[in-house]
């Protein structure tokens, strides 16, 4: 027993996932409810039916319990008497039947359940539990009488710590590795005047930040392990993330836990209806060993394969153009005469695509949904004519558009306003538009109302889908299909009228949205291609291409390791975009130019174009690998420099023959030697066409640019 915090420390046969728990250390060793495999072993108390230990063979750090927090497993918030804060939590509960059909399974059930207030809520709680393939998989059913759920935290796991000391948070968010410090600094975003933990979730604002889908799982890691939350299978139901520190800050200017702090993650899901009665997706808790990109291997089984389209340009290395046509501010920056000039301009420079924005009445972002060709700008006899001299050059067209809105006041919100999407108490939910150009604009004085269309009405996806198939029939080679990852505030839809469960998740639709245009398109859905902006991970399973802005030096490709064949489209703004050009090269993203931030025309940053262009040609001698090929994460290829210092800006490329290559990049503005490990013989090519023996695995790598390894005889980095 310790003797300073009164908690007995059970260290288990499988000595990775420890925890500590408040109960008798007799009751704990004989009395708890355990099922395993031969990888994990889960431990419930057998009197609440809470969770107290989960252990896993193969991880070397360990998670464990502390702090004074109670094992807990689930939470309902059941409203009563005018009280939003009620709550049913597993750690106050009496278990009442028990089956265990095997070694690895368990039902758990509690009947007439205690609320917070003390007050038996007449109904029952049922888990399921079982163990399969080293994950803890646990599902929860529900029904009342009378009380009416609004939201379960399940699993909900209390008491977390790691024996090494350091814990971290590890998700997905725009194709972007998260990274987010638990202990012992926790990176608080909580609003403190309504929470009793500084705790790290969304806000209501961005409010599907952290959560899934556009998350779809959290790896609690260690120095050498930890575990993994995740639905069990995919859906696209939104369950929202939470980490909290209990008690809270022992320091909170210097945001650092006591030694008695613990971290408690909640999986919060809300049943749609009218929370009498539900069924949760089943979620899996699993532990692992090593680094934490371990934790993803959980993961990865789960997810659908990714779409590759036919469209033959795409697999061409090109680099493309962004360029806004006009903003919501009504200024004909280029008009549809002026576009064609542009198109030509970027045939010289060998820029084989160019994404057209604010084309339409309104402009970027303007008088949403509108996908009208603008008459200022030439009407679509003009668009129409640039779209087909595109097509002369080989310049693929892709339209933007924006169908995630309805804009108020607008031209289309009195016959959009019935598909709304609405909150519980019927109010459509809004967020201020956009912000472009005029002061008026930037500080929210005359900015109109974007508010989320749902996508759960089948008429309002088939009149989208005819308005895309108009777009292929002016001659587009494909649409981008902005905030596509989103619904603004719409997590859940709550009208009534719809054709859908009132409290729907607001991402069920997603795929269908997709899908219903490639059917309208018929024959030619082979090849139009249909792009997202920052495409969570299961709409790579429905669109050609994902379009995103990754332009940071601490950038982590988790997107990319997610989906490893991916086309991944990334936006370059400098006007010598050296670190951007290597970026693009490491983690095969392909190039938007969009100087002045897409203001502009390729002339407009001349010596970017010209990186673009020879990085392009770069790509092309090794396009089975750099392009056409597969980003590899199991490898045993490492970089060091000069001081021993590991360096990670590094990636392996498999061709579909299995052969590998090697890249490595450096954002310094000087020269870089590196010595790489894992390695033989091997030639180098860098966007200059500069080719070198690899002496010893000694690269040298030029200031702010990206040298390709290629291997002598057989493939490399192969663990």
């Amino acid at each position: 027993m310790d003797a300073g915090s009164g908690i007995a420390r059970v260290q288990f046969a499988l000595r990775d996932v420890v925890w500590l728990h408040n109960e008798n250390e007799d009751v704990l060793v004989t009395s708890l409810l355990t099922i395993s495999d031969d990888r994990t072993t889960a431990m419930f108390d057998p009197a609440t039916g809470a969770l107290v230990a989960l252990e896993g063979a193969d991880a070397d750090a360990a998670l464990l319990r502390g702090g004074d927090s109670r094992a807990s497993l689930f939470v309902l918030e059941v409203p009563r008497g005018g009280d939003r804060t009620v709550v049913v939590d597993a750690s106050a509960q009496v278990l009442t039947p028990v089956e265990q059909p095997g070694t690895g399974d368990l039902r758990l059930t509690w009947r007439n359940p205690i609320a917070s207030t003390g007050e038996h809520l007449a109904g029952e709680i049922a888990i399921d539990a079982r163990v399969r393939d080293g994950a803890l998989r646990l599902s929860l059913t529900f029904r009342f009488d009378e009380a009416n759920v609004e939201a379960v935290r399940f699993p909900s796991l209390s008491g977390i710590r790691s024996l090494d000391g350091a814990l971290e948070l590890r998700g997905v968010d725009y194709s972007t590795g998260t990274r987010v410090s638990l202990l012992p600094v926790f990176d608080s975003n909580a609003p403190y005047w309504g929470t009793l933990y500084p705790d790290y979730a969304s806000g209501n604002l961005r409010p599907e930040l952290v959560g899934t889908p556009t998350s779809p799982f959290v790896v609690l890691a260690g120095a050498s392990g930890g575990l993994t939350v995740q639905p069990a299978a995919r859906t696209s139901e939104f369950i929202g993330w939470r980490a909290s520190l209990v008690p809270g800050f022992d320091d909170s200017l210097r945001r650092t836990a006591g030694d008695d702090a613990a971290v408690t993650l909640d999986a919060i899901h809300f049943p749609a209806g009218q929370g009498l009665s539900g069924s949760l997706p089943e979620m899996a808790v699993v532990p692992f060993s090593g680094e934490w990109q371990r934790g993803l291997d959980a993961y990865l089984p789960t997810q659908k394969p990714t779409r590759h389209s036919e469209a033959a340009w795409l697999s061409e290395p090109r680099a493309w153009l962004q360029v806004q046509l006009m903003s919501t501010e009504g200024e004909p920056r280029y008009d549809f005469d002026a576009l064609i000039d542009v198109i030509e301009e970027c045939a010289r420079d060998g820029i084989g695509a160019i994404q057209i924005v604010g084309w339409n009445e309104g402009g970027q972002d303007g008088l949403v949904p509108q996908h009208r060709p603008a008459e200022k700008l030439g009407g679509e006899a003009g668009l129409r004519r640039a779209l087909a001299r595109a097509r002369e050059l080989d310049v693929a067209t892709v339209l933007y558009v924006k169908y995630v809105w309805v804009e108020k006041p607008g031209p289309l919100w009195d016959e959009l306003e019935p598909f709304v999407s609405r909150d519980v108490n019927g109010q459509p939910y809004a967020q201020p538009g956009p912000v472009y150009h005029s002061s008026r604009k930037r500080y929210g004085i005359a900015t109109p109302w974007y508010v989320p269309l749902c996508f759960g009405v089948e008429a309002l996806r088939r009149r989208f889908a005819d308005e895309v198939v108009q777009m292929a029939e002016w001659g587009a080679d494909g649409i981008l299909a902005d905030e596509s990852l989103y619904h603004g505030r719409a997590l859940l839809c709550f009208a009534d009228g719809h054709g859908h469960e009132v409290g729907a998740s607001a991402f069920t639709w997603d795929d269908a949205f997709v899908e219903d245009i490639r059917e309208a398109l018929g024959e030619r859905g082979r090849t139009f291609v249909i792009a997202a902006e920052g495409a969570y991970d299961d709409q790579f399973a429905h669109y050609d291409v994902s379009y995103f802005r990754s332009a940071s030096p601490t950038h982590r490709p988790l997107g990319r390791m997610l989906r490893p064949d991916a086309r991944i489209v990334t936006a370059l703004t400098g006007f010598d975009d050296r670190s951007m050009i290597a970026q693009c090269l490491l983690y095969g993203y392909a190039i938007s130019l969009e100087p002045f931030n897409f203001k502009g025309r390729p002339g407009d940053m001349p010596a970017t174009v010209d990186l673009a262009r020879r990085a392009e040609h770069l790509r092309d001698r090794h396009r089975d690998e750099l392009w056409n090929g597969r980003f590899v994460t199991d490898h045993d290829i490492r970089a060091t420099r000069d001081d021993g210092g590991e360096h990670d800006l590094l990636s392996v490329w498999e061709g579909p023959d299995g052969r590998r290559l090697v890249v490595v990049a450096s954002y310094d503005d000087a020269p870089l030697t590196l010595h790489l490990r894992g390695i033989g013989d091997a030639d180098t090519d860098d966007i200059d066409g500069r080719t070198a023996r690899l002496s010893g695995g000694r690269v040298e790598v030029p200031a702010r640019s990206a040298v390709v390894v290629i291997p002598l005889s057989d493939s490399i980095g192969t663990p």
